[in-house]
């Protein structure tokens, strides 16, 4: 008997328990401590957004969405994020490389699995592009802030930057 599969729902989710995993993950780090950031802007406003950049002290935010297109949430699309956050002081960078594909998260809705994503990045991201453009910021001394869509970490392939960002012996913290 074949099982069917549900498709994976992004996020899967619903938004308190999101801010209650966000809240976990971060749970033994702090913004003080911390090197570098992560943000996603689901469920928030850009001047929410720009807010939490500013109190972190963040003046570069880099975009790791291989498309950085937002349908419903425009302030969040390359051009108008670009612009919000110059007006605000903060620098813009859309790292592409650091994004993952469309066929590949196709795979992950179609499996019902995150672990396609996470598999793949893994293994065609993390160790192919940490090394020469995160460290290339980590050398400029920026406060930067990696941004994606999710809310919870743990739901975005942020998650496995800071991950390695981490393992390399830098603190990190989801804003």
């Amino acid at each position: 008997m074949q099982t069917l599969r549900r498709p994976l729902k992004l996020p899967t989710r619903p938004a308190r328990q999101q801010a209650e995993r966000k809240a976990l993950w971060n749970e033994a780090r702090s913004i003080q401590d911390a090197k570098f950031f992560t943000i996603g802007y689901s469920g928030r406003t850009a001047e929410d957004f720009v807010r939490l950049l500013k109190e972190a002290g963040v003046d570069c935010v880099v975009d790791v969405r291989y498309t950085p297109v937002s349908m419903y949430k425009p302030d969040f699309s390359r051009t108008n994020c670009q612009r919000i956050l110059k007006g605000a002081g903060i620098e813009y960078l859309h790292i592409k490389e650091l994004g993952v594909p469309r066929d590949i998260r196709a795979r992950a809705i179609s499996t019902g699995s995150r672990d396609v994503i996470w598999e793949w990045y893994d293994q065609n991201v993390v160790e192919q592009h940490l090394g020469t453009n995160l460290r290339e910021l980590m050398k400029s001394k920026r406060r930067f802030a990696l941004m994606c869509v999710e809310a919870d970490p743990t739901e975005c392939h942020r998650h496995r930057l800071f991950q390695a960002l981490e393992d390399s012996g830098l603190q990190g913290y989801d804003l």
